[in-house]
């Protein structure tokens, strides 16, 4: 017993130390979320990215990113017209740059597959994720819709104290030429700029995903 407990003890109480350049902006134990509602050619999809702190991460263990995505699709809740659509769980791309206290950090993307839609259809999203712990939650609609946290890469410094709470989104969406959403690139995942030097982040193009 007491081996098990001395990882935990030895991550609180370093945590309970200065916080260090690269500890997570919005706090040790957050777990933040971000949805972009998008359509490509007729399919509806969700890019959903989790970034989660120190703590979540530590108390997580290994991560498997395909269950935290089907857990994540299960809780993205969709209706197209007022009827409830699934959202299943499509590719992944994770990363787990360094935080605080030699601790790691957890960004994790997925693509969600939604239904086909014939025309102008009004839908409704609502993410009920992780909804008992604090964090920045932000959803957006569209392919070129403006993310204020440039999709969980880089938090605006003026809004730490008070981060984005927005959980649900109603809009209207129709077919479009637009190519399928793409995720970042496994494993090679880039460590994200965390905080923002201005109110809005710069926004950063998407890289393709690897083969296979």
């Amino acid at each position: 017993m007491k081996r098990l407990l001395l990882p935990l003890v030895a991550a609180a109480f370093a945590l309970l130390a200065p916080v260090s350049a690269s500890a997570h902006p919005l706090g040790n134990f957050t777990i933040n979320r971000f949805s972009r509602i998008e359509v490509s050619g007729q399919r509806l999809y969700v890019l959903y990215v989790l970034d989660m702190a120190e703590i979540p991460t530590f108390q997580a263990g290994r991560i498997d990113a395909r269950a935290y995505a089907r857990r994540i699709a299960r809780r993205a809740h969709l209706t197209v017209d007022g009827k409830p659509v699934e959202l299943v769980a499509g590719p992944t791309a994770l990363a787990q740059p360094a935080g605080a206290a030699g601790l790691r950090t957890t960004r994790l993307e997925v693509l969600l597959v939604g239904p086909s839609i014939g025309g102008s259809s009004r839908i409704a999203y609502h993410d009920a994720n992780y909804s008992d712990r604090i964090g920045w939650k932000e959803i957006v609609v569209g392919r070129t819709a403006h993310s204020t946290s440039d999709e969980l890469r880089a938090y605006p410094k003026s809004m730490l104290q008070s981060p984005l709470d927005i959980t649900s989104a109603q809009a209207t969406v129709a077919p479009t030429n637009d190519p399928v959403p793409r995720l970042a690139r496994g494993e090679t995942l880039e460590a994200p700029d965390r905080v923002a030097d201005s109110g809005f982040a710069k926004l950063v193009g998407r890289r393709h995903p690897g083969s296979g």
